[in-house]
């Protein structure tokens, strides 16, 4: 009870005072006047107002994919206490103070991505080299997410069932806001039920796709199948306007994950007296990375991938959300408030459930694991640790714990699914601009050129193809068999946290040289940035290093190549900045 109450008394107070009181009213002093992109570019596909509430559903659905579960749920071999400092450290101080500045800077650029925005602070060519890198990321978020939702969906087929009538409810939605005028609040109540009725279908019809789980047959039939079948679906949904799919899905979404993140909270209440039966503290560097010590510093970034911060986040913040902000004012709910709630899932839904599942007793008698929950692979912990924490609650109110856990796992599935699927259609997105606004310069040399590699279709298909390319194929390390995601998972996450580094240090920039903000405003902004630029930097060179050689001969090529080009880009980057710092501090003299 004290944890739970520390961790929502932090992020209350950090929401008021950083978010609202430093960054929204001293660094960009938001004004609700000033006409914002949605408006001033509307085009009815990318440029749309939205309501706050929808918006922010959308964003928090988009930016909360696996990472803020599978990261906190792998980091569990240090114990509980060193990934929760992180999550909430991270929080507070980098997380919602990238996302929210990526936001708002891209609304002042008129919904330029952080990438354009990083040439008007560091020079035309920052911009170039910051689309490689953010390309590179893309590729690698899509690659993590088709893997760990195919793996996701074979082990647990009522999720797929969900998902699968999930998109019709989300369309009618639609339909029933943009083209019948319906309104948000009739047309949420309609889509509810149905959403609630999906779910009961959803527990008693599972979707089996090849898997036969009595007599494990079928494993990797199923995978591959499902890695397709999610590959088209990213294709099609991010090449759909984003009123017609992605608003109304990801608005619906938002609430299956409140009541995800409120079932957590409510449960932690219920079971307050309940111990953790997980350790505090493990090891520094238990072997978690092909076998390898990993030490928690400088690695920890490469395994909590978000939850703490995400770069993934600003290329979504500026990608889509700034596209769709009505108000200035409501990037502090969307953008910080956005990030907290993620942070919320990390620590709320399961660090403090696999800690209190880590060695249940019930769970042993009924053969879920022999001694304790690092028994299971990373999404099966926090599917079991959520489940347990929520059925133990339910338990207390008269409710078999067995039949709790079975229907609250199943739940936890589809929040999971959910998070992923929004992620796997933003992120597919986001490579398409990404890709096009690499190609501009070719506009003014041939045009049709132009036209043929930057049509939506086109480069939605390249991104969807390298991503799928790379989670297709079941990976050996030793004697085992893996998911694609185990292996891609750090550089992934090496790749995502580095952009955050960078996007941050861009958007620190764009506060000291365009906003002028001097002193230790502005130092609370910079010195995270760099603590956090050094600490993953470090990372991915371990990694490359200690990890990469030990990897299959597929991954060190594709993942591999990645991360080689992403660390190049990056030091590339900070020289860039380092001379915009320096020009914005002589141009400040001058003046």
């Amino acid at each position: 009870m004290e944890i739970l109450l520390t961790v929502l008394i932090i992020y209350g107070l950090a929401y008021y005072y950083y978010g609202k009181k430093l960054l929204q009213e001293k660094v960009v002093r938001a004004d609700p006047n000033r006409p914002t992109p949605a408006f001033t570019k509307f085009d009815g596909v990318d440029y749309v107002p939205a309501n706050k509430y929808v918006l922010y559903g959308h964003h928090f659905a988009s930016i909360a994919g696996a990472g803020p579960i599978v990261g906190p749920a792998i980091a569990m071999a240090y114990g509980w206490a060193l990934p929760l400092l992180w999550v909430l450290f991270g929080n507070v101080f980098i997380g919602a103070v990238h996302d929210y500045l990526a936001v708002m800077a891209s609304v002042r650029y008129g919904g330029l991505s952080v990438m354009s925005i990083s040439e008007n602070v560091m020079g035309k060519a920052a911009r170039y080299i910051f689309l490689v890198y953010v390309y590179a990321a893309l590729i690698l978020v899509l690659a993590a997410f088709l893997s760990v939702a195919a793996k996701l969906y074979v082990l647990i087929p009522g999720a797929a069932t969900k998902a699968i009538i999930f998109m019709p409810i989300a369309l009618l939605l639609g339909v029933l806001v943009y083209r019948f005028g319906l309104g948000v609040t009739g047309s949420t109540v309609i889509a509810l039920i149905l959403v609630l009725l999906g779910f009961y279908y959803s527990y008693k019809v599972p979707f089996v796709l090849g898997y036969d789980p009595v007599h494990k047959v079928g494993f990797w039939l199923a995978y591959h199948r499902w890695v397709i079948i999610l590959a088209a679906y990213a294709f099609v949904a991010a090449t759909l306007p984003v009123w017609y799919l992605l608003q109304p899905r990801d608005y619906l979404n938002a609430y299956i994950l409140w009541f995800f993140v409120i079932l957590a909270t409510i449960s932690a209440i219920l079971v307050g007296d309940m111990k953790f039966t997980g350790p505090a503290y493990t090891s520094f560097a238990p072997k978690i990375f092909a076998n390898k010590p990993t030490p928690f510093l400088p690695a920890i970034p490469l395994i909590i991938a978000c939850g703490a911060l995400s770069g993934f986040h600003s290329v979504v913040g500026s990608g889509t959300t700034s596209k769709q902000l009505s108000n200035e004012l409501d990037a502090l709910l969307v953008g910080y408030g956005g990030m907290l709630t993620e942070g919320a899932v990390s620590s709320l839904a399961v660090i403090m459930p696999v800690s209190l599942a880590w060695s249940a007793p019930e769970l042993i008698k009924m053969g879920v694991y022999h001694h304790n929950i690092l028994e299971l692979d990373k999404v099966s912990r926090f599917l079991v640790g959520y489940a347990y924490m929520s059925g133990k609650a339910f338990e207390r109110l008269g409710v078999s714990f067995p039949h709790a856990f079975s229907v609250i796992k199943l739940f936890a599935a589809i929040a999971l699914a959910t998070f992923i699927l929004t992620t796997l259609d933003t992120a597919t997105r986001l490579a398409r601009f990404a890709w096009q606004e690499m190609f501009d310069w070719l506009q003014a040399k041939n045009m049709a050129a132009y036209k043929l590699l930057a049509n939506r279709f086109v480069a939605t298909l390249i991104a969807v193809l390298i991503g799928a390319g790379l989670a297709y194929p079941e990976v050996k390390i030793g004697s085992k068999t893996v998911a694609a995601f185990v292996v891609i998972w750090p550089a992934f996450a090496g790749t995502n946290q580095l952009l955050a580094a960078l996007a941050l240090l861009t958007t620190a920039l764009w506060v000291y040289a365009i906003l002028r903000v001097r002193g230790a405003v502005n130092w609370l902004i910079q010195v995270p940035a760099w603590f956090l630029w050094i600490t993953v930097t470090a990372g991915l060179i371990w990694w490359t290093v200690v990890v990469l050689p030990a990897l299959p001969w597929i991954q060190k090529i594709g993942a591999g190549a990645l991360v080689e080009i992403t660390l190049a880009l990056d030091f590339l980057l900070i020289i860039l900045y380092t001379i915009g710092l320096s020009r914005a501090s002589k141009s400040r003299q001058s003046s």
